[in-house]
C-alpha cells in the first residue's frame, strides 16, 4: 500500500508530505483547496501524461514521490522481467522539468514511463469524479460485466482471435481485388505481351538497322570509291602496290652496301603489305556492298515496326522489353494468384470459425455472470439507499442491420470484446419498467450505481491502493453515511483514499488529513495537514455548519467522529 507521498512544486503545491496509513484515508477541505491535486499528483507517479504547466510558478522542477510497502507480487514480477531491483518498500520518484527533461525513478534507478505505467495498473485505481459518467456510454458497460466475471483472459483471448481474423481478412479481401483486377486486365496484358513478343525485339537493333539502312542507301557511292581504290592501289601500271614493290626490291640492294638504311628498307616493305591488306579489304567490301533489290523497303518496314512500337509504349527499345518482362511477370502472378486463393480462403474460414466460437463461449460466461452481477448489484443498491432498485444487464442484437459478413451476422456484430452488446437496465422506482440506464439515471443514482460497481469489481481483485476523488457527487444526507459505510467496507479489502465533501464519510475516516489553501507574501500556497482527534472534530463541524459554527455543531461532530 501507499504509505508515504511527497509533492514538490506541484501546482499551488509548494511542499506537502502525507504519510498514509492502511483503511480509510479522507482529504477534506473547501472547494479549490487542493484535494484533487492530491490525486492528481498520485496519478503523476502512476504513468499520467504530463505537462510543464503543473509546475509552480517561479520553478524549473516539480517533484512527486511514493513510497509503497507491501509491493504486490505481479508487480515484482514485472519489475523482475524489466531487469529492475525488486525493494520492498519500493520508491517511486518523477521529476516534471521546464526543459522538457522528465525523469523517472524507480528506488534510485531510471524508469521509462511505460513501465512506470505497467507496474502502477497494478498498485493504484484512481477513481475520478467523473468516471459515473461512463455509465451513460452504452459501450462501456460490457467492461465493466467482464471485470465483475473477471473475464480479462478470455477476452484477451478473444481480441487476438479477432485480430488475426481481421489480418487473414484484409489478405483475402485484397487479393480478391486484385486478383478481379488483373482478370480483367488479363486479355489485354496477353496481347500486349503477344505483340511485344512477336515483334522479337533485341536491344540494340534499332541502331544496327540504322546504320544498315544509311549503307544501303550510299550503297553505289560505296562500291565505287571501292573500286577506285582497288585500281589506284593494284590495277595498272603505275599502280602504287606495283611500284612501291618495284622500289622495294631496290632498297634492300642499297640496304645490303649500308645496313644504315636497313630500317628505312623496312618501313617501306610494312607500307607495301600494309597498301596490299587495304586493297584487299577493299575488294572484299565492293563484293559485299553490292545492292541487294527488295533490302532496304525490308529494312525500313522493320525500322517503322519499332517506330511504331516505340509510339506506343513511349520508350525505348529496352523499355518495352522491360514492359514484356512485367506482363510475363503479371500473367504469372495472376496464375499463382488463382493457385494461391483456395489456400487463403481456407485460412480466412479457420479465423472466422475459431472468433465466432471464441465469441460464442465468451457470450455463454457473460450470461452466466449476467445473473450473478444483477444480484449482487441490486443487493449492493440496496444497502446504498435504492432498496427497490430493480437492475438487468441486457443483450442486445442490431435486428435493424442487414448481415455483413464476417463481422455482422444475424443481429451479432464481432469485435475485438466479442459479438455481445451489453447495456444495463434499471428501475429505481417501484412499479416502473426497467428503462436504460444511460437515459434516466441522476447523477446521485449514476454516483450510487458506480460506487456498488466498484465495490463488486474491486473486491475480487488485488489492487492494493484505490483512489476515489469526490465519489459522493450528487448524494447527501442519510445516503451519504451509507456511501461512507461502503467506502469503509472497501477499505477493509484495500488501502482506500477518498477526496470528500461530506462530513459523513470523513467521520468514518482511520486517518483524516485536510487540505488547505494559504496566502502569504503574496504567494498562494496549499497545505496538508494530517488532523488529530480534536481537530477532526472542528474539521467536520466546519463541514457541517454554514458560516459560524455553533456548540450544537461541535457536539454533532463529536458523536460523527466518535461514534464510528
Amino acid at each position: 500500500m501507499l504509505r508515504e507521498l511527497r509533492i514538490k512544486n506541484f501546482a499551488v503545491i509548494d511542499e506537502a508530505a502525507l504519510e498514509l496509513g492502511p483503511g480509510l484515508n479522507v482529504l477534506t477541505g473547501e472547494t479549490g483547496a487542493g484535494k484533487s491535486l492530491i490525486l492528481n499528483a498520485l496519478g503523476i507517479v502512476s504513468g499520467d501524461r504530463v505537462s510543464s504547466d503543473l509546475i509552480r510558478h517561479g520553478e524549473d522542477e516539480a517533484t512527486v514521490e511514493a513510497l509503497f510497502e507491501e509491493v504486490p507480487e505481479s508487480v515484482k514480477q514485472k519489475l523482475r522481467e524489466a531487469d529492475f531491483a525488486v525493494d520492498d518498500p519500493l520508491v517511486i520518484k518523477r521529476i516534471v522539468s521546464r526543459s522538457g527533461r522528465n525523469r523517472i525513478y524507480l528506488s534510485g534507478s531510471l524508469c521509462p514511463l511505460n513501465l512506470l505505467a505497467d507496474i502502477s495498473s497494478s498498485t493504484v485505481h484512481i477513481y475520478g469524479q467523473h468516471e459515473h459518467h461512463e455509465l451513460l456510454r452504452p459501450e462501456t458497460h460490457i467492461a465493466l460485466l467482464d471485470a465483475f466475471a473477471g473475464l480479462a483472459d478470455s477476452v484477451s483471448g478473444m481480441s487476438a482471435k479477432f485480430r488475426t481474423l481481421n489480418s487473414v481478412w484484409q489478405s483475402l479481401s485484397q487479393a480478391r481485388e486484385l486478383l478481379e483486377k488483373r482478370r480483367k486486365d488479363k486479355a489485354a496484358l496477353a496481347l500486349q505481351g503477344e505483340e511485344i513478343a512477336n515483334a522479337r525485339l533485341w536491344p540494340g537493333e534499332e541502331e544496327e538497322l540504322q546504320a544498315k539502312k544509311n549503307v544501303l542507301l550510299h550503297a553505289e557511292k560505296l562500291y565505287q570509291g571501292c573500286l577506285e581504290g582497288h585500281e589506284l592501289l593494284y590495277e595498272g601500271e603505275n599502280a602504287l602496290v606495283g611500284r612501291l614493290g618495284r622500289y622495294g626490291t631496290k632498297i634492300r640492294e642499297l640496304a645490303a652496301i649500308d645496313n644504315g638504311l636497313q630500317p628505312t628498307a623496312d618501313l617501306v616493305e610494312g607500307a607495301l603489305a600494309q597498301l596490299e591488306e587495304a586493297n584487299s579489304g577493299l575488294r572484299r567490301y565492293a563484293e559485299r556492298v553490292h545492292f541487294e533489290p527488295g533490302a532496304l523497303e525490308q529494312l525500313e518496314d522493320r525500322l517503322a515496326e519499332i517506330h511504331r512500337l516505340k509510339r506506343k509504349y513511349n520508350g525505348r527499345v529496352e523499355d518495352i522489353l522491360a514492359i514484356q518482362a512485367a506482363v510475363e511477370s503479371q500473367l504469372e502472378s495472376l496464375q499463382r494468384g488463382e493457385e494461391e486463393m483456395p489456400a487463403l480462403e481456407r485460412a480466412f474460414e479457420s479465423a472466422r470459425q475459431t472468433a465466432w466460437e471464441a465469441a460464442g463461449v465468451l457470450a455463454q460466461e457473460r450470461q452466466k455472470a449476467a445473473k450473478q452481477f444483477k444480484r449482487q448489484l441490486e443487493k449492493e443498491i440496496k444497502s446504498l439507499g435504492m432498496p427497490e432498485t430493480i437492475f438487468e444487464v441486457r443483450f442486445l442484437d442490431l435486428t435493424d442491420k442487414e448481415d455483413d459478413p464476417p463481422y455482422l451476422v444475424g443481429g451479432k456484430k464481432l469485435t475485438e470484446q466479442g459479438s455481445d452488446q451489453v447495456e444495463f437496465y434499471f428501475s429505481p422506482n417501484p412499479g416502473e419498467p426497467p428503462k436504460p440506464l444511460a437515459k434516466i439515471a441522476s447523477g446521485g443514482e449514476l454516483s450510487r450505481l458506480m460506487l456498488a460497481m466498484k465495490a463488486l469489481v474491486l473486491g475480487t481483485g488485488d489492487i492494493p491502493t484505490l483512489l476515489f476523488d469526490e465519489v459522493d457527487a450528487g448524494v447527501g444526507g442519510g445516503v451519504a453515511e451509507i456511501v461512507g459505510q461502503k467506502l469503509k467496507q472497501v477499505a477493509a479489502r484495500h488501502q482506500v483514499i477518498c477526496v470528500t465533501h461530506l462530513p459523513q464519510i470523513a467521520a468514518l475516516a482511520d486517518s483524516h488529513y485536510a487540505v488547505r489553501k494559504e496566502i502569504s507574501r503574496g504567494r498562494t500556497s496549499t497545505k496538508v495537514k494530517k488532523l488529530k482527534e480534536q481537530e477532526r472534530v472542528e474539521e467536520i463541524a466546519r463541514m457541517l455548519g454554514g458560516v459560524k459554527i455553533t456548540d450544537k455543531t461541535i457536539r454533532h461532530a463529536e458523536e460523527m467522529v466518535r461514534g464510528k
